[in-house]
């Protein structure tokens, strides 16, 4: 079941962000083509929208995460959904955990200096997830 994946998803989550604390700074290291290591201190969620919230941002991000895992637990659902749920659960708790521990988000992972925001795995786990559940795989067509 991909909920198992929840522990394993936070664990990466939580452990590339302490390597960023301690090996990245603010300026743009190149690491692989079209990818820079740039660490940033992000008080807001998505795309730096809502600054100065890192509290009440944290309770509704823990929130929603917990949210998930007791939805998982209470209902049976097919791979897809599950792991797309799963990964939404990890990202969600994984943030909160910033937010809630240090007042800000770790992000890092850079696609280009001003080209888009800067972010960690655990919001890529979002994106994923997300994008999991909007594709029509396993949706019955009349």
């Amino acid at each position: 079941m991909p909920t198992v994946l929840i522990p394993l998803l936070l664990a990466a989550d939580q452990i590339s962000k302490l390597w960023a604390l301690r090996a990245l700074d603010p300026v743009p290291r190149p690491f692989l083509p079209g990818l820079y290591l740039t660490l940033v201190h992000n008080t807001g969620v998505a795309f730096g929208l809502l600054k100065g919230n890192p509290f009440w941002l944290g309770v509704l991000s823990i929130t929603v995460g917990l949210a998930f895992l007791v939805y998982l637990a209470r209902v049976r659902l097919g791979w897809l959904p599950a792991l797309a749920l799963s990964l939404i659960t990890a990202g969600a708790i994984g943030n909160a955990i910033d937010r809630l521990g240090r007042g800000w988000v770790v992000d890092f992972l850079d696609i280009g200096p001003g080209l888009w925001p800067v972010f960690n795995l655990a919001d890529s786990f979002v994106v994923i997830g997300v994008i999991l559940l909007l594709l029509p795989w396993g949706r019955s067509h009349k």
